[in-house]
């Protein structure tokens, strides 16, 4: 505890105060960002890289022609199945220069593309939305347009990017394991995204994995399914809280269900 704790109307001397934040910051992220930069280095020689993808990305702006990428991380060497976003961040205790880390540590591929997704399975959209509806990382070959850069993308709402760089296609090079809810729900296009929603997350689904699926447009109606930007809460370690804060994270009218899951069609 310091002084100015113990004795009241105790002013802190700002002068002292800026020197002991000063000396308790820690510039590993600006570390970390050095490193991202070099292994970027490779593939800004390349017009086409291999990675193991574990998410997408889907952007707000210019409705309804979006930007739309896949996410994969930078360094070769690293485990893609860290850099997703998941509740086990939360249970692992990571804090925010951590996220930061892992999520600026993911090149962001991206184009352009139309939000109606609802029989698109091939090209770059059809890629994308394999790699969402798959549990594990898929590898993925993307070829680039553009030399990549280092434009972070942080603000108060959406969760932070890393580098990134135009595509113009991209490939699977190996077949997507997708769970068996997540096919049936797929399959069904007279399933509601609530009752699908709903579906999944009772069997055990993340509210991350669900987020995912969702914003490939691989959720509801048929004519309905479309690519959509969505953020879900931090989690705070418990279900409940959760999918009770789900609802207004991604702007839909999902609640958890009260009877079978099945009911919302």
């Amino acid at each position: 505890m310091r002084l100015d704790e113990y004795i009241e109307g105790f002013e802190t001397d700002e002068a002292a105060e800026r020197r002991r934040l000063a000396r308790e910051k820690s510039y590993a992220i600006l570390d970390h960002l050095d490193d991202v930069d070099e292994q970027l280095d490779p593939i800004r020689e390349a017009t086409r890289v291999g990675r193991s993808a574990p998410s997408i990305f889907v952007g707000r702006s210019s409705y309804p022609e979006v930007s739309t990428g896949i996410l994969a991380p930078v360094d070769e060497a690293a485990d893609p199945a860290a850099h997703a976003t998941s509740g086990d961040w939360y249970r692992r205790g990571l804090g925010v220069a951590d996220v930061l880390q892992y999520r600026t540590g993911l090149l962001n591929s991206s184009r352009r593309a139309n939000v109606s997704v609802h029989d698109t399975w091939d090209g770059f959209v059809g890629v994308q939305r394999e790699v969402a509806i798959a549990d594990r990382p898929v590898d993925v070959e993307v070829d680039l347009g553009e030399t990549p850069s280092m434009e972070l993308g942080m603000d108060a709402v959406s969760t932070p990017t890393g580098p990134r760089a135009s595509a113009t296609d991209a490939r699977l090079t190996e077949n997507p394991h997708v769970p068996r809810a997540v096919e049936k729900t797929l399959g069904d296009d007279d399933w509601r995204a609530e009752g699908a929603m709903n579906y999944l997350y009772e069997r055990g689904f993340d509210v991350y994995d669900i987020n995912t699926i969702l914003s490939a447009g691989a959720l509801g109606r048929g004519e309905d399914r479309r690519l959509v930007s969505a953020t879900p809460p931090a989690s705070t370690g418990s279900r409940s809280t959760t999918r009770r804060t789900w609802a207004t994270a991604t702007g839909s009218c999902w609640r958890p269900a009260t009877g079978s899951s099945n009911s919302s069609r």
